[in-house]
This record gives C-alpha cells, structure tokens and sequence, in this order.
C-alpha cells in the first residue's frame, strides 16, 4: 500500500475513528488496483489477484531460502521489493521482482555447486 499525504481542513475533526475510516478507504483503493491488473507475472513467478496465490518453481517455493524471503518480503525488510515500490508503487511486481532475482541467485548457486561436485 502506498503512503499518500492528504491536508485535512484545519477545523476538521482528528477524531480516530475518522482517522481509520480513511485507512479503510485507502486499502480499499489499494486492493481494487490489484484485482484490477489482473494476474501478474516476473519471470518464473506469478500472482493470481483471484485467489491471492503466489505460484513459482516447487523446488524453491518448498526451500527455506524461499520462506525466510517471504518472511523478509511480507515484515518490510526486503530491500529490492522497498525500493521496487518506491520506484514505482505495485507492491505485487515489486514482490515478484525480488522473488524472481533471489530465485536466479539460488538457482545458480546450486548449479554451481553440482558442477563442482561433479
């Protein structure tokens, strides 16, 4: 979700439930965008806004690598998805941006690997 800045006028009321009303309203916006690209893809991984399912190869999706990324991804402390969605504000491409690349990196770590076991 985008931060966004709104001047309220200075005799409006602070009070907090208009304060979450405006939260809500701006999640809501955040999550019609969503529904309204459609699935999205990056590479070997995509995003069905249908069903809220991230999809990707099975053998790294079932790795821990792939759930300490998501951890790091859905806590904020995922530096490529930060800079991603402060470039251009889709928190879902920014999220496949930076599976995608940690997914190239793993990848060919363990090819490298096996060719030197080889």
């Amino acid at each position: 979700m985008r931060n966004r800045s709104f001047n309220l006028p200075r005799d409006a009321p602070r009070r907090p439930e208009f304060i979450a009303e405006a939260r809500r309203q701006e999640a809501e916006r955040a999550n019609a965008a969503i529904d309204a690209a459609g699935p999205q893809t990056c590479g070997r991984f995509s995003f069905d806004p249908g069903t809220g399912m991230i999809t990707g190869p099975a053998e790294y999706m079932n790795s821990e690598d792939y759930t300490r990324r998501m951890a790091e991804i859905t806590g904020g402390r995922d530096m490529l998805t930060n800079f991603g969605y402060s470039q251009h504000g889709d928190v879902i491409k920014a999220a496949l941006v930076s599976l995608q690349t940690y997914y190239a990196a793993w990848a060919g770590m363990r090819e490298f690997d096996r060719r030197l076991s080889a």
